[in-house]
C-alpha cells in the first residue's frame, strides 16, 4: 500500500513566511518556493524516529506545480500530531536552518543547497563532554535586516 503525502494547509506555509521573516533573511526571496509536505507515517533511521527531512525539490516538481520549487519540507504527520506549538515551530525551523541560498557574486546566478546540521553529537558523547567542539569563526552573524514579517506575510 502506497503511503499518502499531502500539501500542508496554509496556515502552515504562513508559520515558514513568519520564521523566515525573523529568522532567515538569506531565504526571504526563496520563501514561496519552500512547500512542505505531509507523509502519512514516520519514518526510521537506525531506529529512531524521523519527524522530517529537507531537501531540494526535484525538478520534475515544476512540471506538475504552478510554482518552481527549491526545497521541501518533508514532515511525519502522525508525529507532527502529537508536538506542541513550540516544538512543531522548532521543527520547522530545524528544517529552514538547512536551506542555503547564495547569489554567484559574478555571474548573478543563484545556488540552491542544503547544508549538514552545524552541529553533531551523540547523546553519551554530548552527556560526557558537552560542546566540546571548535567553534568555527564564520559561525558569528554581523548582518542586519530590516526584514518584517510583515514584509513576507503581505507579499
Amino acid at each position: 500500500m502506497p503511503t499518502e503525502i499531502w500539501k500542508a494547509a496554509e496556515d502552515i506555509q504562513d508559520k515558514v513566511k513568519t520564521l523566515v521573516a525573523n529568522h532567515h533573511p538569506e531565504l526571504v526571496l526563496a520563501v514561496d518556493e519552500i512547500v512542505i509536505l505531509f507523509r502519512e507515517k514516520a519514518t526510521k533511521k537506525g531506529g529512531k524516529v524521523i519527524l522530517g527531512t529537507s531537501k531540494k525539490a526535484p525538478a520534475i516538481l515544476n512540471i506538475l506545480a504552478d510554482v518552481e520549487y527549491k526545497f521541501i519540507i518533508e514532515l511525519a504527520a502522525d508525529e507532527w500530531t502529537m508536538l506542541s506549538d513550540n516544538e512543531r515551530t522548532a521543527l520547522i525551523d530545524h528544517h529552514l536552518c538547512a536551506f542555503q541560498v547564495e547569489e554567484d557574486p559574478k555571474t548573478g546566478d543563484v545556488k540552491y543547497s542544503i547544508a549538514p546540521p552545524d552541529i553533531g553529537y551523540y547523546y553519551g558523547e554530548y552527556e560526557r563532554y558537552g560542546d566540546w567542539r571548535p567553534k568555527d569563526s564564520s559561525d558569528s552573524d554581523d548582518t542586519d535586516t530590516n526584514v518584517t514579517a510583515d514584509d513576507i506575510l503581505n507579499t
